[in-house]
């Protein structure tokens, strides 16, 4: 079963956590024999090269003290990898974030259920809330009682208290009473400070870059570090190779103001080209993320028209999956 939800112990839902940093980041997924260039190569090639033979640790020391990415992605010489691609699809939309006439928030659950978590991943409730989200039209299958005790990476959907310990994932109303819906992760796993360090010196090496751009919700985000370590590492070293333009890091209804790392990114730009306005970039760039192994491998890439939206399926300890990658 699926790993979910987010780290332990934090400030009040929707504030950023912050660590100093005091150690050097970990490894992270790598592109191989591409060098890095000042401007955009127009060629379909420019990022596939990381399908083509051995690996390039690209140095992230000229932006970060000590940074470096090890590789994690090699390939034939045909192109292929050990990595399933995600799907491409022409197009996005958001699962509707409220309903306005069902009492217990089941509509607006179900579609992040469907679009938040990986198909092994459970909801455990009471009995009560159960009954609620099913007749909602929540899949039964996705839902085990919550009497039978805590599960490894299962979440808890609860009407009332958030339980001790628990942290708040997503949130919906239920305009009957008033009161809300809410997706905790009972048992959520902390960061330790090695990797919160790490996640800090890459948010900052992408703050570094100019091509990052300077949106300042963007910069919000980055500057707390509070960003998916799986994400930020496909991120920096994107940016370490060609530079990446992140237009926003936008959250599933439901999640707004949640104090969960950002795990989803529209990108709009790649060594400086738009994408999907720059049809080779856009290309290079697919290819790129579906060459990716785990923990690396984005669960949905969709091309929007402003920009290529990535996203990860919700787990309890990203920061941990990706230590046990590098080491």
């Amino acid at each position: 079963m699926s790993e979910a939800a987010g780290p332990g112990s934090a400030g009040p839902a929707g504030r950023p956590r912050h660590a100093a940093p005091d150690d050097d980041p970990a490894p992270a997924p790598v592109p191989a024999r591409a060098a890095r260039r000042a401007r955009h190569r127009r060629d379909s090639g420019r990022l596939r090269p990381l399908l083509r033979g051995a690996a390039l640790a690209l140095a992230l020391a000229v932006l970060v003290t000590a940074a470096a990415l090890v590789p994690r992605l090699t390939g034939d010489a045909d192109g292929s990898t050990g990595g399933a691609p995600p799907p491409v699809p022409a197009a996005s939309g958001e699962p509707t974030a409220r309903s306005s006439t069902d009492p217990t928030g089941g509509p607006a659950l179900r579609g992040w259920l469907a679009t938040a978590l990986a198909p092994s991943t459970d909801l455990a409730a009471s009995a009560g809330v159960r009954e609620e989200l099913t007749g909602a039209g929540v899949p039964a299958d996705r839902m085990r009682p919550a009497e039978q005790g805590p599960a490894s990476g299962s979440l808890l959907a609860v009407v009332g208290p958030v339980p001790p310990g628990a942290r708040v994932v997503a949130r919906f109303d239920r305009p009957g009473d008033g009161s809300e819906l809410l997706v905790v992760d009972p048992a959520p796993v902390e960061p330790t400070a090695e990797e919160l360090s790490r996640r800090r010196a890459l948010a900052d090496a992408l703050l570094a870059n100019p091509a990052t751009g300077t949106d300042p919700t963007v910069t919000d985000v980055l500057g707390s570090a509070e960003v998916d370590a799986r994400l930020l590492s496909l991120l920096a070293a994107v940016s370490a190779q060609d530079g990446v333009g992140i237009a926003a890091f936008p959250a599933l209804p439901g999640e707004e103001g949640a104090a969960t790392p950002a795990r989803r990114v529209l990108i709009d730009t790649v060594g400086g080209a738009p994408v999907p306005g720059d049809p080779a970039a856009t290309e290079a760039l697919l290819t790129w993320l579906a060459a990716q192994l785990p923990p690396y491998t984005p669960h949905a890439v969709e091309v929007t028209g402003d920009g290529v939206l990535v996203s990860f399926h919700y787990v309890s300890g990203p920061d941990a999956l990706v230590s046990r990658a590098a080491g």
